[in-house]
């Protein structure tokens, strides 16, 4: 009886010692595909390295690899997994696909005001859209234009969207009278008819539609051929925006 019990003892220490090497190996190979460009689909907030990873098979063994390491290990440990949103700033985010049935995933930023808005700030915010080939196809584009005017704080914007080789879509200039400051959200949801939505500090959603566009027929096409999507932010030149807000994202699937 003790010598079944010492060696139930040995079994059930080395299974916990496999499992331990077995994450251990899991993690690295993990992280050697974000080196290697792979775009995960489950820790969205991992960044990848380098050129985007586009050889189908390289990317396929990248996803068994990624979803054995979240189901079968503890993933609390990962850095990019403990920190939801990622700062960014006249920057480009890296490329997210190849995309399952085309479903281009929501961009969406986070923006925190650091101190009082007293000057005109300008902000512009695009997801870059690109087919199989790694050609951009087409692109949504939203500009802000924050500053203070009799007194309160006012954003003016322009929504739009581009089609490679083809006629864009412009709105009129707006007034966002639902921005009283610089802390909401703005989510970019490129498949939706409303392509944009701003959810203020008092959780109230704002949707900007789309869908008007005569040509939006022909963006949902673009939608079918993208493979490959990344969000690109910028400030003019000299633009000192981040003294005032400080700004941050994430990814979610559709």
């Amino acid at each position: 009886m003790n010598m079944l019990r010492l060696s139930l003892s040995v079994l059930v220490l080395a299974i916990v010692l496999e499992a331990g090497i077995s994450c251990k190996k899991r993690a690295k190979k993990f992280n050697k595909c974000l080196e290697n460009g792979y775009s995960p689909k489950i820790f969205t907030n991992c960044q990848a390295e380098g050129e985007a990873m586009t050889v189908k098979r390289k990317i396929k063994k990248c996803t068994r690899a990624e979803k054995k390491f979240s189901k079968l290990c503890d993933t609390d440990s990962l850095e990019c997994q403990s920190n939801e949103w990622t700062p960014i700033f006249n920057a480009t985010t890296s490329k997210f696909g190849p995309l399952e049935g085309s479903k281009v995933p929501d961009f969406i930023v986070k923006f925190t005001q650091e101190k009082e808005v007293d000057k005109s700030l300008y902000y512009s915010q695009e997801v870059r859209l690109y087919n199989a080939a790694g050609e951009r196809i087409g692109s949504t584009n939203f500009i802000q234009y924050a500053r203070i005017k009799e007194g309160q704080f006012t954003v003016n914007a322009y929504k739009r969207y581009y089609i490679t080789g083809a006629n864009s879509c412009q709105s009129r200039y707006l007034t966002l009278d639902y921005l009283t400051d610089y802390n909401f959200e703005m989510r970019t949801s490129a498949t939706q008819a409303n392509m944009y939505q701003f959810t203020t500090s008092d959780g109230v959603v704002h949707n900007e539609d789309m869908s008007y566009c005569n040509n939006y027929s022909a963006w949902q096409d673009v939608l079918s051929r993208t493979e490959y999507a990344d969000m690109k932010m910028y400030t003019s030149t000299g633009s000192d925006i981040a003294d005032y807000v400080t700004a941050e994202y994430k990814v979610e699937e559709n």
